[in-house]
C-alpha cells in the first residue's frame, strides 16, 4: 500500500480533527473538567517493571525546565505526605459553578487523609476552595481561611459515623451552584449552606494532596481511586446515580470504568518439574492467547476460545481463567505472555513474564513465607520487591490473603490483594492456605489453581513434602476428623527429608488478647481446637509448622510434649504482611525462642540436610536467622 496523497492525507485530518472535536464537545456537554484514576505503581523495578493498563493511567503532571515548589497546606493538623498538580486542561479558568468528587476506600486503622485543593492567587490564603477528608472528619470550604470557624457559612464540616459502604467505601461530592454548598457522602445529601459571595475569579490549578505520615510507603492512589471535577453542580438524582455506577465497578472488581484490562494476574499457581498453572482474569469476555517458551521470541502457543464468565447474583459475574503448561523441563526458565482479544477485537497484553519449573530432590532450593497481605497494598507492595531481590523458587502464603473477601467483597482481591502483590506473583509460584479471611472458600477456590480442588492439599517440592491444612474447620484437626486423617495418611507415606504444615491458625502464640486477655489474667498462648492435631506433627517428624493468623512474628524452640526438645518441632507464626498489626504478651511465653513486631517475611533456604531460616523486616533488614542440619532418614 502506497504513501497517503495530499488529498487523503487531508480528508484523513479533517477526521481526526472532527473525532477530536466531538470527543471535545461531549466532554464540554457534560461539563467533565477532569476525570483521573489513581492506582499506584506498584511494579517491580529495573527490567522486571511491568505495569497493566490501569497503572499506565496515573495522572501526568505538566513539568517545566525550572519551576518553583508551591506551597504546601496542612489539613486538619496533618502535614501532606503526597501531592499532584498540574493536571487541569491549559487555560481551564475557574467557573463560578463546580462539583467535586471524590472516591475513596480506606482499609487501614489509623488516621489518613485526601484533599482537593483549587488555587487562586486572589484569594487571600491562595486557595479558591477545598474538599478534604481526614480520619473520621470532611471539610468542604469555599473560604478555606475560615473553615475553622465555628459560624464559617462558606464552610461545611461533618463527622462521618456510619455512612461508608461495605464498611470502607466513600462517594465524596461537593458541589456549588453558585449560591448554595451541597454536601453528599454515598448517593445521599448531608448537609447544604447558603453562601452568597462570588468565588475569586481568575485561573487555578488543582492540587490532590495525601496525608499518609501515619501509614509509612502508603500513596495516594491507596485511599483515593478517583476524582472527577464538572464545572457545574449536580444535583441529588445525578449523585445518586454516579454512585451507583461506581459501586457496581466494585461489586464486579473492575479497575476502571470502561478500559478493556486486567482486573487480576496473569499469575502462577502449582508448579511442578513438569507443569505450572496460569491464573487471570479479565474485566469482560475475552479469548486468549498464551505464548510461552525458553527464549524470546516465544514459539510455543495456546488459545482459548471466548467464554461468558460465571454469574454470581446481584449483577456480579467474573471471567478468570485458568491453564496448565505442561510438557515442561525441569529445572527451567521460561518465559511467557498472554494476549486477551474482547468481543469487539480490541486487545491487551499482560507483557512477558517469567518462571522456572521445579529442581529435582538433590538440588538446593529457596522458598518465601509471608501471610495476612489483608488491606494494605502498599505494605504488599514492599514485601513483593523484597521478596522478589531474593529470587526464591516459590512461596508460601499462610491465610489472610484479605481481610474479608468472601462472597460480598470481591473487591479485596481485585483493588487490594493483586494489586499489591501482582508484581509478584505473575513471576513467583505461590501456594497458599485460607485464612478466616477467606473462611468462606468462594472466591478462594476461583482465584487459585492448586493442586487439590479442596482447601487442604499436599506437593513435593526438592526433598520436601508440604501438607497445606484449611484451619477454619477445626473440628476437622481433632482426632478422627477429616483433615487429622487425611494428614496422617500423608504424613504416614512420607519419605521426604523434609516435612512441613502450613495452615492459618495459631498452635501456640503469645499474642496478648486473642488466647485471653493477658494484661488483665492469664492466657492460655495458643488455640486449644488447632492444637489437637500436634500429635500428628511429632509423631511423623513434622520439621517446621508455619501460620499467621496473628500480625507479629514468632519462632519457637524446638518442642514435644509441650516441653522444649532438640528433636521437636518448630513454630513459625509469620502473619506480618500487611494486616494491622498486634503485640505480645507482657511477660515472656515459656517456648518463645524470638518475637518480632512490625511488618516482615520469611526465606528458608534448603541443601540437603541443612536448612537456613531468615526472617526481615519491611525495610529489609535481618531480624531472626537459624541454622538447622539434620541426617539422613533411616
Amino acid at each position: 500500500m502506497g504513501k497517503p496523497t495530499s488529498e487523503k492525507r487531508g480528508i484523513m485530518l479533517i477526521v481526526i480533527m472532527s473525532c477530536y472535536f466531538l470527543h471535545l464537545h461531549a466532554q464540554q456537554s457534560d461539563h467533565v473538567v477532569g476525570d483521573w484514576w489513581f492506582w499506584p505503581d506498584y511494579t517491580l523495578g529495573e527490567r522486571a517493571k511491568n505495569p497493566k493498563q490501569h497503572q499506565l493511567l496515573y495522572p501526568s503532571a505538566r513539568s517545566a525546565t525550572v519551576a518553583s515548589e508551591s506551597q504546601s497546606y496542612s489539613f486538619l493538623g496533618a502535614r501532606p505526605t503526597d501531592r499532584i498538580s498540574g493536571i487541569l486542561p491549559v487555560g481551564y479558568f475557574a467557573r463560578q459553578a463546580f462539583t467535586l468528587e471524590l472516591w475513596m476506600v480506606n482499609h487501614v486503622n489509623r488516621p489518613i487523609g485526601a484533599a482537593v485543593l483549587m488555587r487562586n492567587q486572589q484569594s487571600p490564603l491562595g486557595l479558591s476552595w477545598l474538599l478534604g477528608y481526614h480520619h473520621d472528619r470532611l471539610v468542604f470550604s469555599l473560604d478555606p481561611q475560615k473553615a475553622d470557624a465555628a459560624t464559617a457559612s462558606a464552610t461545611i464540616g461533618y463527622t462521618i459515623e456510619r455512612q461508608r459502604w461495605k464498611g470502607r467505601w466513600l462517594h465524596v461530592v461537593g458541589a456549588y451552584d453558585g449560591e448554595k454548598l451541597s454536601l453528599f457522602i454515598n448517593g445521599e445529601l448531608v448537609e447544604a449552606r447558603d453562601r452568597m459571595v462570588p468565588l475569586p475569579s481568575g485561573s487555578g490549578d488543582l492540587e490532590i494532596a495525601a496525608y499518609m505520615e501515619n501509614e509509612p510507603y502508603m500513596q495516594l492512589g491507596d485511599l483515593v481511586k478517583n476524582v472527577r471535577l464538572l464545572d457545574r453542580a449536580v444535583d441529588a438524582d445525578e449523585v445518586a446515580a454516579r454512585f451507583d455506577i461506581l459501586k457496581n465497578m466494585v461489586e464486579n472488581g473492575k479497575l476502571l470504568p470502561a478500559q478493556f484490562h486486567f482486573n487480576a494476574g496473569p499469575y502462577l499457581n502449582a508448579v511442578t518439574a513438569e507443569s505450572i498453572q496460569l491464573v487471570w482474569e479479565t474485566d469482560r469476555p475475552a479469548r486468549a492467547i498464551i505464548r510461552y517458551g525458553e527464549s524470546l521470541p516465544l514459539t510455543d502457543s495456546l488459545v482459548l476460545s471466548m467464554q461468558a464468565g460465571e454469574p454470581h447474583g446481584g449483577g456480579v459475574s467474573s471471567h478468570i481463567r485458568k491453564v496448565k503448561l505442561d510438557n515442561l523441563k525441569a529445572a527451567t526458565p521460561y518465559f511467557y505472555e498472554i494476549e486477551a482479544i474482547d468481543a469487539d477485537g480490541d486487545t491487551i497484553r499482560s507483557g512477558i513474564c517469567t518462571y522456572s519449573t521445579a529442581k529435582p530432590a538433590a538440588a538446593p532450593y529457596a522458598f518465601a513465607i509471608i501471610g495476612d497481605t489483608e488491606g494494605r497494598p502498599h505494605i504488599n507492595n514492599r514485601i513483593a520487591h523484597l521478596v522478589w531481590d531474593e529470587r526464591p523458587d516459590f512461596g508460601l502464603h499462610l491465610g489472610d490473603i484479605t481481610d474479608g473477601g468472601d462472597r460480598g467483597n470481591k473487591y479485596e482481591w481485585n483493588y487490594e490483594y493483586f494489586t499489591g502483590m501482582g508484581q509478584l506473583v505473575e513471576r513467583l509460584p505461590f501456594f497458599p492456605v485460607p485464612g478466616n479471611g477467606e473462611g468462606d472458600l468462594y472466591w478462594y477456590l476461583r482465584y487459585h489453581s492448586l493442586p487439590d480442588t479442596q482447601a487442604n492439599y499436599h506437593f513435593s517440592y526438592g526433598n520436601a513434602d508440604f501438607f497445606m491444612l484449611d484451619s477454619n474447620r477445626p473440628e476437622e484437626f481433632a482426632p478422627g476428623g477429616k483433615q487429622y486423617q487425611w494428614l496422617e495418611e500423608k504424613l504416614s507415606a512420607s519419605t521426604a527429608r523434609w516435612k512441613f504444615v502450613a495452615h492459618h491458625h495459631a498452635v501456640y502464640s503469645a499474642d496478648e488478647d486473642d488466647y485471653g486477655n493477658s494484661w488483665k489474667g492469664k492466657a492460655a498462648l495458643g488455640d486449644a481446637q488447632i492444637q489437637r492435631i500436634v500429635p500428628l506433627y511429632e509423631k511423623y517428624g513434622v520439621d517446621m509448622v508455619f501460620y499467621g493468623h496473628l500480625h507479629t512474628y514468632q519462632r519457637t524452640f524446638p518442642l514435644i510434649g509441650n516441653q522444649v526438645d532438640k528433636q521437636g518441632v518448630i513454630y513459625i507464626q509469620a502473619g506480618g504482611a500487611g494486616g494491622n498489626l498486634e503485640d505480645f504478651t507482657p511477660t515472656r511465653a515459656w517456648y518463645n525462642a524470638k518475637t518480632y513486631r512490625g511488618y516482615h517475611y520469611c526465606t528458608i533456604h534448603v541443601t540437603g540436610g541443612d536448612l537456613n531460616l531468615k526472617m526481615y523486616d519491611i525495610d529489609g533488614r535481618l531480624r531472626d536467622y537459624l541454622d538447622i542440619h539434620k541426617g539422613e532418614i533411616q
